[in-house]
């Protein structure tokens, strides 16, 4: 009888031990709760909301978002996850002891911890350090906009009128090209006077002369084979002493070749001009195809790079296509995956800005170069939104250029500028002549190739990393005051 007494006694102690300790472990928890929402309400209160995302562009959409941005000590604040959806990318993460948190983002997996600016990468020791810590509030992980440039690879550009724009698409071009390159040799440049000869002296004239982008006008001849030809047209024929039969029935390649420009230039075919460049490692060309419908743009492409490979596969690296119009795009690449590309809007009133600007943005085309008589303040504004730099056709005054030269107008083609050439050193990087600008002006040469005087560069891949604030410089009403009071010839540009 007492073994039973003392079994019950037993199994009470037991279920009042139980019950205590599951009212410890509950007053443990709704502690640690009460402390969480503490802590929160803390944060909650240190973060505050911020109206960004009501102005956040994501891959050319209007971002959609269910948390807001938030800020403090002036370090803007991303929700990250909602963020990463707008980019169609695979995220998750995993709460670990200690505050830690384990970020996934596509395929690499990144070590976070709560209260630190540290992220550590999963598959090395590398540390990367941030301005602004993580934290994880409102059920979800909060890091600070720096992550997001430094660890997403994301780009980012905030518009004058305070839109901000990011996108991950992929960095198809690359722009270094434009970093010591203001100028453009128009058709080749001019020689002697003369413009639109696209010979072989013009092109070693502008090369000796320190231009190292060559536009060139490119036409098919009878044979199919890329020859160096503004136009076929009678005016344009007469203008260079070529034989004006030509306009009736295209020359061969063989029947070109042997003619001179006003009985002195000689004419070029593309493997002339591939040779030079295999000759010359720092020469760059941009192409203009005379004939664009798309069959000829693909049959045009194929022999170039034809040809290319023939001579040296290396140059075509340094081949830069211009499109005239979006469909354009797509068979260019199809043939050859090339480094760099301008659009180019000889077309510009068949087309609307807004769609030259998102063709652009969203196959990452960096340069848009703009007829000065068709020229749009809309676009431009829309462009420098969008990190887009402005190259300008075709000018001859100096007086011109420099009061156009500002935060988006990056560069200019041009048969005769600089007029005192460009001075390189032995890497090819311009050479910057002092000298005083109150007695002789700005040199030609800074003026034409160094940064502004903002401080920025002229470099449209460091536009896709962030510009915030940016001013733009002179507005279009005065540019288009300066075109319209200008009296030279030569500012005149043709297709």
């Amino acid at each position: 009888m007492l073994e039973n007494i003392d079994r019950k006694r037993a199994k009470i102690w037991i279920k009042m031990a139980i019950i205590i300790l599951a009212t410890l472990v509950l007053i443990l928890s709704l502690f640690r709760l009460f402390l969480y929402n503490s802590n929160q309400r803390k944060l909650i209160s240190e973060f505050k909301n911020t109206k960004i995302r009501e102005k956040l562009i994501i891959n050319n959409k209007k971002a959609k978002m269910d948390k807001p941005y938030k800020i403090r000590d002036g370090i803007v604040y991303v929700p990250v996850l909602e963020l990463c959806k707008n980019f169609n990318s695979k995220t998750s993460y995993k709460l670990e002891s200690k505050g830690g948190i384990e970020f996934s983002y596509n395929n690499d997996v990144y070590k976070l911890a709560r209260g630190s600016n540290e992220v550590r990468f999963k598959e090395n020791k590398d540390i990367l350090k941030m301005d602004g810590i993580v934290q994880y509030m409102e059920d979800t992980i909060y890091v600070p906009l720096d992550f997001i440039y430094k660890v997403l690879d994301v780009n980012v550009v905030q518009a004058s009128d305070g839109t901000v724009y990011m996108d991950n698409y992929p960095k198809k071009f690359n722009y270094e090209w434009v970093k010591e390159n203001r100028y453009i040799a128009h058709a080749m440049g001019g020689i002697g006077g003369n413009t639109y000869t696209n010979s072989k002296e013009a092109m070693e004239n502008s090369y000796k002369r320190g231009i190292r982008v060559m536009e060139a006008d490119f036409s098919l001849s009878s044979d199919d084979k890329l020859i160096l030809c503004h136009s076929f047209d009678t005016s344009s024929l007469s203008s260079l002493g070529l034989p004006l039969s030509w306009n009736k029935e295209k020359p061969s390649e063989r029947e070109f070749l042997s003619k001179k420009i006003l009985g002195t230039y000689h004419t070029m075919n593309f493997e002339d001009v591939a040779k030079y460049m295999k000759a010359h490692k720092d020469m760059y060309l941009v192409v203009d195809l005379k004939t664009n419908d798309i069959k000829s743009v693909e049959k045009s492409y194929r022999e170039l790079v034809r040809v290319a490979k023939r001579v040296d596969p290396d140059i075509m690296k340094r081949v830069i296509p211009q499109i005239y119009y979006e469909e354009m795009y797509r068979p260019l690449m199809n043939i050859y995956n090339f480094k760099s590309m301008i659009f180019t809007t000889y077309r510009l009133e068949e087309l609307k800005a807004q769609k030259i600007v998102d063709f652009s943005y969203e196959h990452g085309i960096k340069i848009v170069a703009v007829n000065k008589f068709k020229f749009s303040n809309v676009l431009t504004n829309k462009l420098l939104d969008r990190g887009i730099s402005l190259y300008m056709f075709t000018y001859n005054d100096e007086k011109i250029v420099n009061t156009l030269r500002n935060n988006y107008v990056s560069g200019f083609y041009t048969d005769f500028l600089p007029k005192d050439g460009i001075k390189r050193d032995d890497e090819g990087r311009v050479i910057i002549e002092k000298k005083n600008t109150e007695q002789e002006g700005q040199n030609p040469n800074q003026d034409s190739q160094s940064p502004d005087t903002n401080g920025q560069t002229n470099d449209p891949n460091a536009a896709n990393s962030s510009q915030v604030g940016q001013g733009t410089g002179k507005t279009s009403e005065e540019i288009e005051t300066n075109n319209r009071t200008s009296n030279d010839e030569n500012l005149g540009s043709v297709n």
